[in-house]
């Protein structure tokens, strides 16, 4: 059986606990970091969550072979011991007095369960790890003392007694976490707009939108509590790949170069310019938004629009007589969908898919002089 389907046909860890909304949160930021660096490193690749461990890492979102595991574990102060990191709490109404696993321990199954396809099994905080130097962001068992790795070694075999000094110096890693536990939304906004800035270049988009739609994927695949039947399953509902963030970028791209207002505005009948000046406003209000694919209401209605442009494609249309044909097959739809659309947004969001809408999904240059179109 190939490993894709045997991460999903092997049985999970069992949960010791409810995860807070911090730590979810916590958690799917910090595994934006690891797509952004796996994305400039990788031909390939799916960050999975809350599936074997808190977030995975898959070197291919069809075909895998070698995983990461994460334990992504956050603290206001202080650091990690090792008493810490190997204690065992009780279970919670055993009548055998069993023991829920450590977190080395978490760590360990996920070796037990893939010992051939396991790259690392990675312990992240945004605190330190005391038998690490404290300042060091990137550790592995090689980095710290030999008696701490044979007092590691021992607590782990009190659980798991196949476990080994080897396995625990070669896989055991542990990360100190660039992203501030009080700030982290404020972080990671840096961050994107570092990421999205050296993958297009010097682009101008709206951070805060970005950062909500990117954020909010995330969110809801760390959340989703679904049945996982397929690897398929698993790589659209709990995780993030290469190919999705590739369809991020796009979208970002092609909204910087949506044409700028004042060569759009040549293309319309200009008799009414209180009309005009209403259309220019919702144009910039729905520029700032038109990111947020977690809109459902919005995107139905992007749909219903792309779908009339379409059967427009073959008849040559400038643009003035294109929104006139598209207005009436959306509108019943589009108001019944939004509550109080006004009419100059639904004709901005016309005008944004006609620019920036591409049946076959390839990122073309908008042009803002379609054919036949008279300035």
């Amino acid at each position: 059986m190939s490993f894709a389907n045997r991460l999903v046909t092997e049985p999970q860890r069992e949960k010791s606990g409810e995860t807070g909304a911090q730590r979810y949160d916590y958690q799917a930021l910090w595994a934006l970091t690891l797509v952004f660096s796996q994305h400039q490193q990788s031909t390939d690749y799916a960050i999975s969550f809350e599936f074997h461990d808190d977030i995975v890492h898959l070197n291919s979102s069809s075909s895998p072979s070698l995983a990461s595991f994460y334990q992504v574990k956050t603290k206001s102060k202080g650091h990690w011991t090792l008493t810490e990191l190997t204690n065992r709490k009780k279970r919670k109404n055993d009548p055998n007095n069993g023991f829920l696993p450590s977190h080395l321990g978490k760590m360990y199954s996920n070796y037990e369960l893939f010992p051939a396809e396991t790259g690392k099994l990675v312990f992240v905080s945004n605190v330190p790890c005391q038998f690490f130097d404290a300042a060091a962001t990137i550790c592995s068992m090689s980095d710290t003392n030999t008696k701490t790795l044979s007092d590691m070694t021992a607590k782990l075999q009190a659980e798991y007694p196949q476990a080994t000094s080897t396995i625990v110096d070669k896989y055991f890693h542990f990360i100190r976490a660039d992203l501030s536990l009080g700030d982290s939304s404020a972080h990671m906004k840096g961050m994107l707009t570092e990421f999205i800035h050296g993958q297009l270049g010097p682009v101008e988009f709206n951070p805060d939108s970005v950062y909500k739609t990117i954020v909010e994927e995330c969110r809801q695949r760390s959340k989703y509590t679904g049945s996982i039947q397929t690897f398929d399953e698993l790589i659209r509902r709990k995780s993030i790949t290469k190919a999705l963030v590739d369809e991020w970028l796009r979208a970002i791209e092609l909204k910087h170069r949506v044409p700028d207002w004042n060569a759009i505005v040549l293309l319309l009948d200009t008799s009414d310019v209180l009309a005009i000046a209403d259309l220019s406003r919702e144009w910039t209000r729905y520029r700032a938004v038109a990111l947020d694919s977690s809109n459902l209401a919005l995107n139905m209605v992007r749909d219903k629009i792309r779908v009339q442009i379409d059967a427009c494609a073959s008849l040559g249309l400038s643009l003035q007589p294109l929104i006139d044909i598209v207005y009436p097959f959306v509108e019943p739809f589009a108001v019944a969908t939004i509550p109080l659309l006004k009419t100059a947004r639904l004709k901005a969001m016309i005008i944004y898919e006609v620019f920036t809408h591409d049946p076959s999904r390839a990122v073309q240059a908008p042009n803002p002089q379609p054919a036949n179109a008279q300035p």
